[in-house]
């Protein structure tokens, strides 16, 4: 079977229950399952099937009746960060090897330039009315057919999802209809929804966020609510007008949501839980439990396998834990040698079951460093306490190597954020010739406040060892992040390297 399956099923179940709502647009379970149906047959015309389809999508109603026909077809998909430079677009097509280019309409003039670009794209197709074929026109002109199962293996390639490329070029990470499949049923299972709740999802639908967060709340009857890109303001007005029950808000969008003012007036009562990632900073975590209560479900995952999810209410008390498995997953803590440690103490996470990638495109060796007996080595440092969760790090490729010391990076950014002028740090390491390697830090100011580096290695110094503190801090307008609100480390190094030249 295809990775359109589940969705099927649950269309199948819940009629006449609202599917999506997008803007003043609401479809049911129903609708959205004829519109699928009707895609697939309009994109088998344009001879599609089997062929690589890149995309460059928001998050609207109209994307996911695109992946979902695609994986009806047996086409892989490749769907792009829409925020990455022509040339670094270019290279996903050229390396995926992609023969069609699907574009919302905003980046048409985009598509144009990457069609003239890369030979082997012979086809653009708009997400609506245009000089091109458009997903509308293909779905609404073309006979809707009974849905079929993929004919061939459900281990073969469906996506190509490239990671953010924060050192080198981005990886295809490759992943199968099983793999999707699985993927969802997981994430179901793992962190649920129900009919009656309201889902917003405001995360890029280019990333692993889709199959984490979106597909799950479908097959689970959900009403997914799609906002095309997070903005601080809006967002606050979707919670209350919706009635939102259940949403996905990194740390970075959490920071900016809480400086909008007047949002303490609205109304978030139907707020019964808020999925988050990646590491807080003390300070904010403080705020948004102050703001939104103990609701957090804090997460850890990546494209390449599945994710965790500790229970509502552990965030308080327990702010590192990433909780356990989903569904059919498992994971272990391992030394270098692959050995499985003790709990309480701190190896690297791996993972292993049916939702992990099949590896990375054209490239066999990074494969085969990454996924070892079937075990996807995640390159994260964790440990497992004493109640058997999941306490994450940090990544083990950052941790700082200063003096024949080790620096934990959040450690130090945990440190300058004492200070309230600062918005937002980040540490990491550079190579010195007397330490091996040094602390440098990267920070920006909070709106309206000034800070000073003077400053930052000050509050440092009265809170963590010497070693640990900054030897350099660069004040900045804002740190770089990839469209999830992570921090592109990548980047930060790229601008010490310029800085230091």
């Amino acid at each position: 079977m295809d990775y359109s399956y589940p969705l099927l099923a649950s269309c199948e179940r819940n009629r006449d229950r609202k599917a999506v709502v997008a803007g003043g647009q609401s479809i049911s379970y129903r609708q959205l399952e004829r519109d699928i149906a009707g895609l697939t047959t309009g994109l088998r015309a344009l001879t599609l099937t089997g062929q690589r389809v890149a995309s460059l999508l928001l998050s609207e109603p109209e994307t996911i009746e695109f992946y979902m026909a695609l994986a009806r077809l047996g086409a892989v998909s490749v769907p792009i960060n829409t925020r990455l430079t022509i040339n670094e677009k270019r290279y996903i097509l050229e390396d995926s090897g992609c023969t069609a280019l699907v574009v919302d309409n905003e980046f048409l003039d985009e598509g144009e330039q990457l069609l003239a670009l890369v030979p082997s794209i012979r086809l653009i197709v708009s997400a609506r009315p245009s000089d091109h074929p458009d997903l509308v026109a293909l779905r609404t002109s073309s006979p809707s057919e009974a849905p079929t199962a993929l004919s061939g293996d459900e281990n073969s390639p469906c996506t190509i999802m490239y990671t953010s490329g924060t050192t080198g070029f981005p990886k295809g990470v490759v992943r199968s209809h099983r793999a999707n499949i699985w993927n969802a049923v997981n994430s179901a299972l793992g962190s649920p929804s129900t009919v009656d709740d309201s889902v917003l999802f405001n995360l890029p639908i280019f990333g692993i966020g889709f199959l984490h967060f979106a597909l799950p709340a479908l097959l689970n009857g959900s009403t997914l609510v799609l906002d095309r890109a997070f903005h601080q303001g809006r967002v606050w007005e979707i919670l209350e007008q919706q009635r939102i029950t259940l949403t996905f808000l990194a740390p970075t969008m959490i920071a900016a949501m809480l400086d909008v003012e007047d949002q303490s007036q609205r109304d978030l009562s139907a707020l019964k839980a808020i999925r988050t990632a990646y590491a807080f900073p003390e300070r904010l975590r403080l705020r948004a439990l102050d703001r939104f209560g103990d609701i957090f479900i804090h997460m850890y995952g990546l494209t390449e396998a599945q994710l965790t999810s500790a229970p509502p209410g552990q965030f308080a008390q327990k702010p590192a834990s990433v909780g356990t498995t989903m569904g059919v997953m498992r994971l272990r803590v391992v030394d270098e040698r692959g050995v499985t440690v003790p709990d309480g103490v701190t190896g690297e996470i791996v993972f292993e079951g049916p939702s992990i990638m099949s590896g990375y495109l054209n490239l066999s060796d990074q494969t085969a460093e990454t996924v070892v007996n079937g075990w996807v080595h995640t390159g994260d440092l964790g440990l497992i306490d004493r109640d058997g969760d999941l306490v994450y790090v940090g990544r083990s490729k950052e941790m700082i190597k200063t003096g024949g010391f080790s620096v934990d990076p959040a450690e130090v950014e945990n440190a300058i954020m004492r200070l309230d002028a600062v918005g937002e740090a980040s540490a990491l390491g550079v190579a010195d010739d007397q330490w091996g390697e040094m602390v440098v830090a990267f920070v920006a100011p909070a709106s309206g406040q000034t800070v000073t580096s003077e400053s930052v290695v000050e509050v440092c110094r009265q809170s963590i060892a010497g070693y640990k503190v900054p030897k350099k801090v660069f004040i900045v307008e804002k740190l770089p992040k990839n469209a999830t609100g992570k921090v592109e480390r990548g980047v930060l190094r790229r601008w010490y390297s310029e800085q230091s030249s």
